[in-house]
């Protein structure tokens, strides 16, 4: 889900008016990353069992969005510079990707930490 709203709509102030603020919220449900085995009797996972997925926890990621839009080149060049904040509240981790027929995770992926993404863009 996503959202941007440009104040020019909602305040008169000149600076202010240029501004549009905004942002997202991405969500993953639990994912299964594996299924428990059924040991034999020496103790050797032989099978698996479908019936019984290993899953990770749901995560959520909240992004950010801040522009102003402006004119450059004396006032020929309309500018619209923007800051993207992705994954705000992520700080960078291991995730679980794969699991063992014991439950043992096995495998992970990198999830990246938050990045920052200053942009211009000139309309011409």
């Amino acid at each position: 889900m996503s959202t941007n709203l440009r104040l020019d709509g909602i305040i008169d102030k000149p600076i202010v008016k240029n501004f549009n603020i905004g942002g997202a919220v991405r969500w993953e449900a639990p994912g299964a990353i594996g299924f428990y085995g059924v040991p034999d009797a020496n103790g050797i996972y032989q099978t698996l069992n479908v019936k019984t997925p290993v899953y990770d926890k749901a995560h959520t990621y909240l992004d950010f969005v801040l522009g102003y839009r402006t004119k450059l080149f004396a006032g020929k060049v309309p500018t619209t510079i923007q800051l993207n904040v992705r994954n705000l509240t992520e700080s960078g981790r291991l995730q679980p990707i794969g699991a063992y027929p014991d439950g043992t995770i096995n495998t992970y992926r990198i999830v990246d930490p938050r990045q920052f993404i200053l942009s211009a863009t000139f309309d011409l």
